[in-house]
């Protein structure tokens, strides 16, 4: 039992695809870098700390979905077929539904990783060039009201305010995550789970900017609701993979 659940453990951290982390990383640092600039270029007009300046790049929808999500799906878009996608593959595991479980794991753990990656990245770079503050100043708060987000919002000190307003985010990228994880699964295609993946990304990063209002109730019912649509679509990926025919042939 003990070397099965170890041999359950490698074979998750083996799905960290070392090459494409390796340019999601660069893309990640030059993309902090570029919106740092942006920031600076305001300093005339108000001085942010490296923590508002984390939470104003960490809530943009260019950002987060033009930038972040499409290299994040590019990272993750190789996991369906690493390690064996098909009858080699899954004969490692007890059942279709454990090899599953295990590329479901391999998808929450490298969205895992990604966020605190980018978190790191962009606290680094914005520290380099703008001072430390646990509170939020007034100049912030007032850019923030102006944008159109209530004050309420900033009731909380800046790191806890900042993982709140990354949840959404992150809860959208374990469901393009997943949605990739099915597509892949059905067609057997990487670049079709990738597109689909995408496209549902964009889509609802649109639909946010555009329809879902600002506010943390906002963002919690937004979490709700792609956590039970995260569920719905691993619960479709596990009937999919028992109809599945990897090779030709019926396997049980």
């Amino acid at each position: 039992m003990l070397i099965q659940k170890l041999m359950l453990f490698s074979s998750l951290f083996s799905h960290l695809p070392a090459a494409r982390w390796c340019l999601g990383i660069a893309v990640v640092s030059f993309a902090a870098v570029v919106s740092v600039y942006k920031y600076i270029d305001m300093a005339d007009m108000a001085v942010f700390s490296s923590l508002e300046t984390m939470y104003l790049i960490l809530t943009d929808t260019m950002n987060t979905v033009f930038i972040y999500l499409p290299l994040y799906l590019f990272i993750v878009s190789g996991i369906m077929f690493d390690n064996g996608y098909g009858e080699i593959g899954i004969l490692r595991f007890k059942s279709r539904t454990e090899w599953l479980s295990v590329k479901a794991a391999a998808y929450v753990l490298n969205t895992v990783v990604f966020f605190g990656i980018m978190l790191l990245i962009n606290y680094v770079v914005s520290s380099q060039v703008f001072s430390f503050s646990d509170v939020w100043s007034g100049d912030f708060i007032g850019f923030c009201v102006m944008s159109g987000q209530p004050a309420s919002d900033f009731a909380q000190p800046p790191v806890p305010t900042i993982i709140s307003a990354c949840a959404s985010v992150f809860m959208l990228y374990i469901l393009c995550g997943f949605v990739n994880m099915l597509v892949s699964l059905v067609s057997g295609r990487e670049s079709v789970g990738l597109f689909v993946s995408l496209a549902l990304g964009i889509a609802f990063g649109v639909a946010d900017m555009v329809i879902i209002p600002d506010g943390f109730m906002a963002r919690l019912n937004c979490c709700a609701a792609l956590l039970l649509a995260s569920a719905a679509i691993c619960a479709v990926s596990g009937r999919a993979v028992k109809k599945k025919n990897f090779a030709g042939k019926k396997m049980y």
